[in-house]
């Protein structure tokens, strides 16, 4: 099995004697998208900026592609591309001549890579034109297309959909899509949608007072062994479900139960008279996961 791209091994952050980051271990493999998840002020940023080297490590390690980000500085960058919180841009050139000035820090990158990348972020028509007449949708596309001229292995984007529409947040979700599959590139994301990260991330990582809560697959956090299911039914004579517990709802009852439990359910159901009309899963969102997830860290760390 190859080594993860990246790694954190008990990576501490105290600013003015604060624990900002406590002991934060967590590895990334290969073409994955990874979400970083919590609430404002949990320590999504800080993590972010000690991984690109924007802030110093109190003790632990960040290692990307096996290099240590602050003993083998230039090594570890160099596969890392990203965006923290917005991307800096100059207004007053094109889009093209912005990227021809981010090219001039790298060795190596030709015009056709710089073509290639505006094709890719879908910015052909547009990217002779002068930034300050981008959307923020598009000034996000060549933030993101700046980020990948130099052809990292790892993507980190903060807060990447941040002031975007409906369609800003679906063009981001679809070139990150594209990157994992089409370069093997592992992209981190650090986001608040829920909803979102629940349709981009392949797993996701909950941190809240500077602590990991919990890290899953995503399809994980929403399968679990036990789910409520809604039973349409006549609602009459469920004194028998005395010692079940349920609640009623409008046209029939929500029950928690593991799967291989609703074929007896419905033939208890049947057995005492109960005409059933559906059966529906109610499917946990992400969002319902988070906010279980948090509250139950925050019981743990009072």
């Amino acid at each position: 099995m190859s080594s993860p791209v990246v790694e954190l091994k008990h990576v501490t952050k105290i600013i003015k004697g604060k624990k900002i980051i406590d002991d934060l271990s967590f590895t990334i493999e290969e073409g994955e998208v990874f979400g970083f998840l919590g609430p404002n002020g949990a320590g999504k940023t800080t993590t972010i900026r000690m991984m690109v080297g924007l802030m110093g490590i109190t003790s632990g390690e960040i290692l990307i592609c096996g290099k240590n980000v602050e003993k083998e500085f230039e090594d570890a960058l160099v596969n890392i591309g990203g965006i923290v919180e917005n991307p800096e841009l100059y207004k007053f050139l094109t889009g093209y001549q912005n990227l021809m000035q981010y090219a001039r820090m790298v060795k190596g990158i030709s015009k056709q890579k710089i073509e290639e990348v505006v094709e890719f972020v879908g910015l052909k028509e547009r990217i002779h034109d002068k930034v300050k007449t981008y959307s923020l949708g598009m000034r996000q596309r060549l933030g993101l297309a700046q980020s990948l001229l130099h052809d990292p292995k790892v993507m980190i984007l903060d807060e990447p959909t941040n002031g975007l529409d409906p369609a800003g947040i679906r063009e981001i979700r679809d070139h990150l899509k594209k990157l994992t599959k089409e370069k093997g590139m592992s992209v981190i994301v650090s986001s608040h949608l829920l909803s979102e990260m629940e349709m981009m991330c392949d797993r996701i990582a909950i941190i809240q007072n500077g602590k990991l809560i919990d890290i899953q697959k995503v399809h994980d956090y929403l399968q679990e062994s036990k789910q409520k299911y809604f039973f349409e039914v006549d609602m009459k004579n469920l004194a028998f479900l005395k010692d079940i517990s349920y609640e009623k709802v409008e046209k029939g009852i929500e029950i928690e139960l593991e799967k291989d439990e609703v074929p007896h359910m419905i033939q208890l159901l049947i057995e005492n008279g109960i005409r059933i009309f559906e059966v529906t899963p109610i499917s946990k969102s992400l969002e319902d996961r988070f906010l279980e997830v948090t509250t139950q860290g925050e019981k743990l760390h009072a």
